[in-house]
This record gives structure tokens, C-alpha cells and sequence, in this order.
């Protein structure tokens, strides 16, 4: 479950960090637009080594590659799966273009979850317009998937020490041995949510429709500058995707 530690907010004192999480958010959504735009393996190249200096800046790359090496059986599977049964003419190729989308995606999302605190993500779709129980769900989520994991890890250590094997066997004993995580980490999670309800209930929550705030977020100039490189980023590969032929050293993978 270490992949799900890209959701987990990391403090530290950066360029990004210090950016808008509204900016963030659409750099974010940008990044993985153009990652399911491609499904050549050139680009797809081409847009990671945008990602890893960003994710770089932001002082986050261990977390990052250490987030990447859960998803390293998944991407394994896809490899090995799609090259024995797929149709397509190249089918290696099409399976390291699908990895490398699958890589892209999680890093363009990686780079938001690791750099936006969940109270300033909830205080950023509030100035949106987005209505307060929305936005605290979003920030509850972000809470909770990592803490998620982190229970998760508890019940297989847990699991391990009563005799439980999980690493052994083939796949279809590993698969029912996520059982005995599944159902205590669903317990779990009810009963933490029971908690989370009552705690919400006891302060009142609900109780006063006009809300003040603390803090409110402010867009610079550095802000600005990141949605406009990113729209208009977006824009033009999206002219160069369906009006323009790749040249022939950017098609390695599947011609669309």
C-alpha cells in the first residue's frame, strides 16, 4: 500500500508548496489530461521529464519514487498481461505506453496531494464557489487515505504474526489472502467513521450556514504565470494531438 502515500500531504518549504493550491490544481488536471491525450511512448517520455524536476522542486522525490515501487507489481502485471493478450500490432510497446500513462497520471496527481495542506485545499474550493460540505469531504478524504494505508500495514504485520502467509503461493492464494486484510480494515473504517460522525456532531457541525475564515488564499503573479503556461500548454498539444502528424521518432508505441 505505499502507493497510497502520494496522497499524503508533505510539509516542507519549496517553490510549490508556496503556489495557490488552485493553481496547483489545474497544473495538476492539465498533466493528466496530456498523459490520457498520448499513447506513444515518445511523449509520454517527454512529459515525465517534466514531472520528476517538478516533483524534484518540491522536495518530494523519495516519497515520490517510493510511491512509484508500490505500483511496481501493477505495472508488471500490465506489461506481462497485454504483451501475451493483446491484438495490437506492437503489443511490448503498447504495454510500456500504458505504464508509462499509468506512471504519469499518478505523478501528475502525486504532485498535488504532496504539496497541498487538506485545510488549504478545503479553504481553496470554498473561495471556488464549491459548498462548504463538499469541500470538507474532499479534505477529509485527503485525511484519510493515508491513514487508510497505514492501517493497512498495521493488519498485515498483525496478520503476519498469527501465522498468516501472504507473500507465498501463487496468485490465486495471494488473492484470497487479502481476506483476512480486507474485512478488518473494513471494520475499521466503519468504526472510524462512526467516530468522525459523532465527533462532527458534537461540535455542532451544520449548525451556522454563514461560515467566516481565518486565512483566505491570494493569487501572485506566480500563480497566474503556472495557469497560463499550463492552458495554453494544454491548447496547443491538444492542436498538435488531432491536427498534427507525429513525426515518426515521437510514434514509437501506437499510432493514435
Amino acid at each position: 500500500m505505499s502507493f497510497l502515500e502520494v496522497f499524503q500531504y508533505t510539509r516542507q518549504d519549496s517553490v510549490v508548496h508556496r503556489l495557490d493550491p488552485r493553481s496547483k490544481l489545474v497544473m495538476a488536471i492539465v498533466l493528466a489530461m496530456i498523459s490520457l491525450l498520448f499513447m506513444n511512448i515518445v511523449p509520454l517520455l517527454i512529459l515525465l521529464s517534466v514531472l520528476l524536476p517538478l516533483i524534484g522542486l518540491a522536495r518530494s522525490l523519495q516519497r515520490w519514487a517510493k510511491s512509484m515501487s508500490g505500483l511496481s507489481v501493477l505495472i508488471v502485471f500490465i506489461v506481462i498481461f497485454n504483451t501475451l493478450l493483446s491484438t495490437v500490432a506492437n503489443p511490448f510497446s503498447y504495454s510500456i505506453a500504458l505504464s508509462l500513462r499509468l506512471i504519469a497520471l499518478m505523478s501528475s496527481f502525486s504532485l498535488f496531494f504532496l504539496t497541498v495542506h487538506p485545510d488549504e485545499l478545503s479553504q481553496a474550493l470554498i473561495q471556488m464557489g464549491v459548498k462548504f460540505e463538499f469541500a470538507f469531504a474532499m479534505s477529509m478524504a485527503m485525511r484519510y487515505v493515508p491513514t487508510l494505508g497505514q492501517e493497512a500495514y498495521a493488519i498485515m504485520d498483525a496478520q503476519k504474526a498469527r501465522g498468516v502467509e501472504l507473500d507465498r503461493g501463487n496468485i490465486l492464494k495471494r488473492i484470497r489472502n487479502i481476506v483476512p486484510i480486507i474485512v478488518p480494515l473494513i471494520i475499521v473504517s466503519i468504526r472510524r467513521a462512526l467516530s468522525i460522525a459523532e465527533s462532527m456532531e458534537s461540535r455542532g457541525f451544520g449548525a451556522c450556514e454563514n461560515r467566516t475564515y481565518l486565512e483566505q488564499l491570494k493569487f501572485t503573479r506566480h500563480d497566474w504565470a503556472l495557469v497560463l503556461v499550463s492552458v495554453v500548454s494544454f491548447c496547443f498539444l491538444v492542436y498538435v494531438r488531432f491536427y498534427l502528424a507525429l513525426p515518426p521518432w515521437m510514434s514509437w508505441g501506437l499510432p493514435f
